[in-house]
């Protein structure tokens, strides 16, 4: 076979293997165009294949005009066939909307007199969508709805993250929206998926704003994370900046349309993966911001300055689980006279496999809240304050039906001072999926 026939040959070759890789990968309207074009080039190759034969039997030495031209049309279409195949080889980067969701239902029963906000009875839990929409290899994005009912029986529904991320390289990822406030582990290991988490539920220290949180666990601003390795091991890190939030009701608020004191929130958070012991992360974090408090009047009747730092582990093997966070806090009156309150809280949690998907759980968690702090006294929506000290002991079993449903049983023990010093046992039932 001539060079000619080589070349072509190894250009229509190149040219399907381009075009049936991309079949798999591309939508339906690049597929029809490539294929078009496809077809083209084939055929203008099987003629100008017959072209240099005829030219090869019948003319020796010299170039022709014509054998010229025929030799002109092949490097032309090996540009464009050339062309075409890198097209197509480099795909589609835009892979649409994924969709992913969560859906749980449960039942709870106690013994004593438990605080208003928690009642006894079968719960719809949370119907959770998840989004993670990719625009380009570095472009992509991140949207979180979260349908669920309160303790009021009303249906609530919240946009819980929306986040537009960009890429800089391995080690840099900048996102702005509304996020996870990245501290601890947990806060940023487990959203509002209920499947995900071993346990039923969260640490009552972190949990959820509307669920009487007294962390802010979510800030609407921008966020730098990242990781890179050291000779210690892998080094992860946040750094984030946004609106400071505020307390409606008892209840911290995100403040999603603009600061309401002029001060922006600020943290940092840093963990190592030591080489050493694979499996292991511990870490520092520490998060500042200035909160205003309102009335049912919409009036001011507090500010504070929220100042907490501390530390975290967390550890992981075939069969072991293993997460402990620490916060101390160290708040500033800014409206009255009573200065700066120290308070500690604190959760140690662990999770053994004991068969063949069933996984053994205990936690205990305590909270000594500084009752002459502003902060965790404003917390109280009149009937409940959930900023009070408070002792908590779970156990638990989780079964896995399957790798995306689990079925989860759960016992409590909790003293808790805002609920006049009351010791009340749960017993709580969840059937969680993910899809």
């Amino acid at each position: 076979m001539c060079t000619k026939h080589f070349r072509l040959s190894v250009l229509a070759f190149g040219l399907a293997a381009a075009f049936s890789a991309t079949a798999q990968t591309s939508d339906s309207d690049r597929l029809k165009a490539l294929e078009a074009k496809f077809g083209q080039s084939l055929a203008v190759i099987e003629q100008l294949q017959k072209r240099i034969a005829e030219l090869e039997q019948g003319k020796t030495g010299a170039a022709t005009p014509a054998a010229n031209e025929v030799v002109t049309r092949v490097e032309t279409l090996e540009k464009s066939v050339t062309e075409l195949a890198t097209s197509a080889s480099k795909g589609n980067t835009d892979v649409g909307l994924p969709l992913h969701g969560f859906l749980d239902t449960g039942y709870a029963s106690a013994s004593g007199t438990p605080p208003a906000y928690d009642k006894s009875g079968f719960r719809l839990g949370t119907f959770d969508i998840y989004l993670t929409p990719q625009f380009s290899d570095r472009v992509k994005g991140l949207v979180e709805l979260a349908f669920e009912y309160g303790s009021d029986g009303g249906l609530g529904t919240d946009l819980e993250r929306l986040q537009l991320g960009y890429v800089v390289n391995d080690n840099l990822t900048l996102w702005t929206g509304r996020f996870h406030t990245p501290y601890g582990y947990w806060n940023t290991a487990f959203h509002h998926g209920a499947q995900i988490q071993t346990s039923i539920t969260r640490p009552r220290i972190i949990a959820f704003e509307d669920q009487g949180g007294i962390l802010p666990s979510h800030t609407v601003g921008a966020w730098a994370t990242g990781k890179f390795d050291t000779s210690l091991g892998r080094v992860s890190y946040d750094l984030f900046a946004g609106n400071s939030d505020s307390m409606r009701d008892g209840t911290l608020d995100y403040n999603a349309s603009g600061y309401n004191n002029g001060t922006p929130a600020m943290g940092i958070n840093v963990g190592l993966s030591p080489k050493s012991i694979p499996g292991l992360t511990v870490g520092l974090h520490a998060v500042s911001e200035k909160i205003n408090s309102y009335d049912a009047l919409d009036t001011l009747n507090g500010q504070s300055t929220l100042q907490v730092a501390g530390a975290y582990a967390f550890y992981e093997s075939d069969n072991l689980e293993l997460i402990a966070e620490y916060y101390s806090f160290n708040n500033k009156d800014e409206f009255g006279k009573s200065g700066t309150q120290n308070s500690t809280a604190g959760f140690v949690q662990a999770g053994f496999q004991i068969a063949n998907r069933t996984t053994a759980f205990a936690r205990y968690e305590k909270a000594d809240l500084s009752k002459k702090d502003p902060y965790f006294g404003l917390m109280s929506n009149g009937t409940t304050n959930f900023g009070s000290s408070y002792n908590q002991s779970t156990v638990g079993l989780r079964y896995d039906l399957d790798p995306r449903s689990a079925l989860k049983l759960q016992l409590e023990q909790i003293t808790d001072d805002g609920n006049a010093g009351q010791t009340v046992n749960w017993v709580r039932a969840q059937y969680s999926v993910r899809f």
